[in-house]
């Protein structure tokens, strides 16, 4: 297609593997590609300054839109259908910033895969109410491609694991403060830095869930690691934990609720 006739993308870029495969794909097909960056509370502060690098390195033009969502009353009290009201805020910010810039006739997209489409995902409610595209569901992309290909262009690979919004981190009904939210953020952070022999993430994908009790959700974990991970975990207030080892991490409560209900 003539580079003038690609459609003018607005992309809201997480700055994930996702977004930054679809605002790659996007730019090198020759459409104009502007990346919105949500970032507050709720986003660890580490994914932001991820996502600044890599919109640097690939010289992609980048803006930052604030977005807090605690006062919502859906995430004030965790309700069930918290992140699809976080999602709405967060497009209604990037729609009004795009006002002010004069883009508004950008054609505003996400880089939601097919997996998302497979789970409970309340922000997809959100997403086609606003209108946003998803190009990579559109086009059959799963994230097992994304992973694929992130292995023969490296420089799309996030440099390390994601870390998504803080608010997936509470059972539903816990509600949210921006200090619990910070203190949980510093504990991750300082989880992540914990390496193994080859210098590989020690425990792996991993989250610090909060069930109200706290709980390290692992890929792997071995007892003689609690001499390194506790006193991290105590230094932020999550003295008790349990450790739950194994098994897929991202969607935690929601297969919880899954299982009571069945």
């Amino acid at each position: 297609m003539v580079a003038d006739r690609m459609p003018r993308l607005a992309v809201a870029y997480s700055g994930g593997l996702d977004s930054r495969f679809l605002c790659f794909a996007a730019s090198r097909a020759g459409a104009s590609v502007l990346a919105l960056h949500c970032h507050g509370p709720h986003i660890p502060k580490e994914e932001t300054e991820e996502a600044i690098a890599f919109a640097r390195e690939a010289r992609l033009r980048l803006e930052l839109v604030q977005a807090d969502p605690l006062a919502l009353p859906e995430v004030a009290c965790g309700a069930k259908l918290r992140c699809y009201a976080c999602k709405k805020l967060m497009l209604s910010r990037i729609k009004a910033r795009l006002k002010e810039l004069g883009e508004e006739d950008r054609v505003l997209c996400d880089g939601s895969n097919t997996d998302d489409l497979a789970v409970f995902r309340p922000g997809r409610k959100a997403l086609e109410e606003e209108g946003v595209r998803s190009p990579l569901c559109e086009c059959g992309i799963a994230k097992q491609d994304l992973l694929d290909l992130a292995q023969t262009m490296p420089s799309l690979a996030p440099s390390r694991p994601p870390r998504p919004c803080l608010l997936t981190r509470l059972a539903y009904g816990v509600p949210p403060s921006a200090g619990l939210l910070e203190r949980l953020a510093r504990a991750e952070a300082g989880l992540a830095r914990l390496k193994d022999e080859t210098g590989q993430p020690l425990l792996g994908d991993f989250r610090l869930r909060l069930t109200p009790k706290p709980l390290l959700q692992a890929e792997r974990f071995e007892d003689a690691w609690r001499s390194l991970v506790a006193p991290l975990l105590e230094q932020e207030g999550f003295a008790s934990f349990g450790v739950l080892a194994g098994g897929p991490v991202s969607g935690y409560f929601d297969r919880e609720g899954e299982m009571a209900s069945s």
